[in-house]
């Protein structure tokens, strides 16, 4: 995948002196793919694969509303998130799951027990949006 995010130069440089420093332990570049943006009066922000998911669940806010958060599921792990019209914060814990290769049942555990959802119904992989 084609990344070209300013950012993207800056992390293939910290993989490329860890590789230099760490012959022995060397790590591929892989970054995730992330953007943001601001749409006028609307932020816009997406981290991880948000192509060929098998499911979508809206786990905060309102789609009609145009201010929801919504995470992704491909196969048995958290795929991407995308976020609109919320503040940065909201994405920083499924950030950190999603780079961390979270399953999609612990990340529906985690996000139930942090919000007080009943998730058993979307765990089990029934209803989406």
């Amino acid at each position: 995948m084609r990344i070209e995010h300013r950012t993207n130069a800056a992390e293939q440089g910290v993989t490329a002196a860890y590789n230099l420093l760490h012959p022995e332990a060397r790590r591929p570049f892989a970054p995730m793919p992330y953007f943001w943006s601001d749409q006028y009066d609307m932020k816009v922000q997406a981290f991880g694969h948000l192509r060929g998911h098998d499911e979508i669940v809206v786990v905060e806010g309102e789609m009609s509303e145009r201010r929801f958060l919504a995470i992704y599921r491909t196969g048995d792990r958290l795929a991407g998130a995308l976020a609109v019209g919320m503040p940065p914060k909201v994405m920083r814990p499924w950030r950190q799951a999603i780079a961390m290769g979270t399953s999609w049942h612990e990340a529906i555990r985690a996000w139930a027990w942090a919000t007080d959802a009943d998730a058993k119904e979307i765990a089990h992989g029934e209803p989406s949006f």
